[in-house]
């Protein structure tokens, strides 16, 4: 009997069926519409192939889904949003490329933008006609932001932004990044920052890749250097930043419960087709490797109950507040251990460079550190829902 089939996201939650007529409709757009094609492993031709099926998806009103309908969404509620990813994962379909308009910035400027603001940016972020990256992280900020020293000083009809943000994603291909930076000379911490929009196709802005082992550079570090920008284009108040940020990560933190069991598990079933044909691994370790393929298998399912834990949490109107951090802990361990164990099973196979396999098992390797570290979700959990003291 095979562990896992094609039915296996589907235990009994009552409140996402898997004969819902959302799924329904979904799915049968993504049966003539998802071609099934894998995403190449060069990291550039796979951006590009993302951004099609982004212009695709927005053109069949697929992204955003969560956006209120005068924005151009469909007023989604996290339930809807739950089984959207799922349907994606088992299609195998990529999502929109354009993960931090659409799940950060967008939201953020419905809540604290200006109306100019969101006619200029929210068409584009949501057809994928503009790309965007976050521009909050700086060599000696990171888990710590309100320590950043990136300044912009008022100049005229606009802002002179200074300073390095690092751990950038995506920033080489991106139009716009939202900066945080201090605009009140003399502030410290949490006040006086404020949250910028700035175009990155200027000569004072240098988008440094950073190459990881996996061969990818998908974070990047990017220099401002007396950068430009319009004098209107701050989300929210000058000074008001912090606050502005603790919305984006509200929804930073609410969208992770949505996009990380459905695919971990579509790569499992990819380890169990291997596993039936197990080429030069030995008895021994295809034995092995089934048995952490059952263990890696129930870590899903426990991952699934608590991402479905907190859209539960989301559709009452509460905070996830320290769940998200529960959630990014347990998918950053999880995948890790799942790389490797993809990398294993792939046996010699998995040593040639540029396989699936081995991408897998060294991207991977920074799944603990995305959103705050391990460590830091460990303190987070202990302090804020165990009660344990600082």
């Amino acid at each position: 009997m095979k562990l896992l089939d094609h039915h296996v996201l589907g235990p009994a939650l009552p409140r996402a069926p898997y004969d819902h007529p959302f799924r329904a409709e979904f799915r049968a757009w993504l049966r003539e519409h998802a071609t099934g094609e894998p995403e190449p492993l060069d990291q550039d031709a796979r951006f590009e192939f993302r951004r099609r099926w982004h212009h695709t998806m927005a053109e069949g009103g697929w992204t955003g889904l969560h956006w209120p309908v005068e924005y151009g969404g469909r007023g989604a509620d996290p339930v809807l949003q739950f089984m959207y990813y799922e349907e994606l994962a088992l299609a195998r379909a990529p999502e929109p490329v354009n993960t931090p308009g659409l799940i950060l910035l967008g939201p953020t400027l419905m809540a604290h933008g200006s109306d100019l603001l969101k006619r200029a940016f929210l068409p584009g972020i949501l057809s994928g006609g503009q790309m965007w990256c976050q521009g909050f992280s700086e060599p000696d900020s990171g888990s710590d932001l309100a320590s950043l020293r990136t300044r912009a000083e008022p100049d005229g009809d606009g802002w002179v932004v200074t300073g390095q943000k690092t751990w950038t994603t995506f920033g080489q291909y991106a139009d716009f990044c939202f900066v945080l930076a201090r605009t009140e000379p003399g502030s410290a911490r949490h006040h006086g920052l404020s949250m910028l929009i700035c175009p990155l196709d200027q000569p004072n802005v240098t988008v440094h890749p950073i190459q990881q082992i996996s061969g990818d550079a998908e974070f990047c570090e990017i220099f401002f250097e007396g950068a430009r920008v319009p004098r209107d284009w701050v989300v929210g108040e000058a000074g008001q930043g912090w606050q502005v940020a603790m919305t984006l990560f509200q929804f930073e933190r609410g969208d992770q419960g949505y996009t990380d069991h459905a695919r971990l598990l579509v790569r499992l079933l990819d380890c169990e087709r291997v596993l039936g044909d197990p080429g030069d691994l030995p008895p021994e370790r295809v034995h092995a490797a089934r048995e952490d393929l059952r263990r890696l298998w129930v870590r899903c399912q426990e991952l699934r109950l608590l991402n479905y834990r907190g859209t539960l949490l989301a559709a009452a109107g509460q905070s996830l507040g320290a769940v998200g951090s529960m959630t990014n802990l347990v998918w950053g361990e999880l995948e890790k251990d799942l790389g490797s164990l993809q990398a294993e099973v792939a046996g010699a196979r998995g040593l040639v460079l540029g396989r699936p396999d081995t991408h897998h098992r060294l991207a991977s390797r920074a799944a603990s550190i995305y959103s705050g570290t391990s460590e830091i979700q460990r303190n987070i959990i202990s302090e804020r829902l165990l009660g344990l003291p600082r």
